[in-house]
């Protein structure tokens, strides 16, 4: 049976002059913060105290004593279920990430003490493909409702750590908004440097030769490389 908290008030009331009751108005029940068989009576700012009986706990529904461990203790803290890893829900060893085509888990270790898994990247530009759970070309890959990352700052390797690293789009060029073939460098326009697009990605970055009496420098309209004089016709 419950036994209520009115009754225990005849056996177990104690009044404090400084408490949690502090600063409440009228009369209101209140909840010991830190011990779960205890409850307080607030009347006008006065704290009266209640202890439950041995092996019983508070249930602040009912704002009553219960058997402590019982179905109806809603106070005792209770060792937190262990909510199974991606690892332990799926046979896979390697499992696609949901944020990145490019990233998996690598489940090789999903038994060891219950670690969560590594997640691992593709080197670009290639993506995880869910069929062969492997990293592949991309144009093999088919990345469904996942993040298809095309340029190399889409990469978390390629991302600055540190507050002194060069931005990304300044170490890596783009091929955004460019067709396939040779493209400029964004950023380095008029300079040696140019890009190879295909599918709005970079697959070969180079620079035009220099020979002994001129440097050539890539031009943005012929898109091949030219005698510096060239640029201005």
């Amino acid at each position: 049976m419950l036994v209520f908290a009115g009754v225990l008030a005849l056996c177990f009331a104690s009044v404090h002059s400084a408490s949690i009751c502090d600063g409440l108005f009228g009369v209101q029940w209140k909840m010991d913060p830190a011990d779960c068989s205890k409850f307080y009576w607030c009347m006008n700012g006065r704290e009266y105290e209640f202890k439950c009986p041995e092996n019983s706990v508070v249930d602040r529904e009912s704002r009553s004593c219960v058997p402590r461990g019982s179905s109806y203790d809603t106070c005792t803290t209770q060792t937190p279920q262990k909510v199974p890893s991606i690892c332990e829900l799926q046979a896979e060893t390697r499992i696609a990430h949901p944020d990145s085509c490019a990233k998996y888990y690598d489940c090789t270790n999903k038994k060891a003490s219950g670690a969560e898994p590594e997640v691992k990247e593709c080197k670009y530009p290639f993506l995880f493909d869910e069929e062969t759970k492997r990293c592949e070309h991309f144009s093999t890959t088919k990345c469904g409702r996942r993040f298809e990352p095309k340029n190399q700052c889409g990469y978390e390797a390629n991302k600055c750590r540190s507050a002194h690293c060069i931005p990304c789009h300044i170490r890596f060029p783009s091929c955004e908004g460019y067709e396939d073939g040779m493209n400029p460098w964004k950023g380095r326009e008029g300079s040696p440097h140019y890009v190879v697009c295909e599918s709005g990605r970079v697959v070969y970055q180079g620079e035009c030769p220099r020979y002994a009496d001129t440097q050539h420098v890539f031009h943005p309209v012929k898109k091949l490389c030219v005698d510096f004089k060239e640029m201005d016709m």
